[in-house]
């Protein structure tokens, strides 16, 4: 079974990421999901789509403990997580990549500890973010996109997105904001799996340079950056197999 998992969110609803796909459907402790194994130009990976293969799981009805608890069962050690975020510097030009170092998520409380006492330090895996990094120069490059090689991503609940006032006090904090790559590096934690995100960087959050967003506009612009985000990724997959 593959070693590396992709999971993917709003970028790729509509896209067909793998070749050669059998769908594995997992019960766990936590509940039921979906995975898809396939190949991209002949590697093979583990493609998670949070929203569902079906793209009918909102933000805040995610089950990512179920989801990460057979991605561990499938042998995976390794998930890169993509998403769409809304910027919260009016100084980056867009569109940009953002590959996040730190997270605030004081609102979901996601985790797979039911009564053992057990506390992890979370992180985004630092060898895992310098390899999406060094692929996301030679990307972005020649894209002609901004990379934020570090940045502090705020997880807000959703599925509503956020108020001007809300997006005036986070931005003190964070340069972006989403709704799931928080509770993700969490999990991936307590289950021992190396986990770092890549961010397409859509839109700027409510109230930056005066925007009002949209969520319409926001999956466009994600759909126009996913050929960017996926290079980047599958790139990222290789040098990681490459290392062992």
């Amino acid at each position: 079974m593959p070693d590396v998992a992709v999971v993917g969110g709003t970028n790729i609803l509509n896209y067909e990421v793998l070749e050669n796909v059998r769908v594995v459907k997992a019960k766990t402790p936590f509940g039921k999901t979906e995975l898809e194994v396939g190949e991209v130009e002949g590697i093979e990976v583990v493609l998670l789509r949070r929203h569902g293969r079906r793209n009918n799981i909102p933000p805040h009805r995610i089950n990512h403990p179920a989801n990460f608890y057979a991605l561990k069962e499938l042998g995976v050690k390794s998930a890169i997580g993509m998403g769409s975020v809304g910027c919260l510097r009016k100084d980056i030009k867009l569109p940009a990549i953002a590959i996040p170092h730190d997270y605030i998520d004081f609102f979901s409380n996601v985790t797979t500890v039911k009564n053992e006492l057990f506390h992890i330090t979370p992180e985004f895996d630092e060898e895992l973010r310098k390899i999406l990094i060094n692929e996301a120069r030679k990307v972005c490059s020649k894209n002609e996109y901004s990379l934020l090689e570090r940045a502090v991503y705020f997880q807000s609940r959703g599925p509503r997105l956020e108020t001007k006032a809300e997006v005036a006090v986070i931005s003190r904090w964070a340069d972006c904001v989403g709704m799931t790559a928080g509770s993700e590096a969490t999990v991936a934690k307590e289950l021992g799996i190396a986990y770092a995100a890549i961010c397409t960087v859509d839109n700027y959050a409510h109230g930056i340079r005066g925007e009002t967003v949209d969520y319409r506009e926001i999956v466009k612009k994600a759909g126009e950056s996913a050929r960017v985000c996926l290079e980047i990724v599958f790139n990222s997959v290789r040098r990681l197999l490459e290392r062992g």
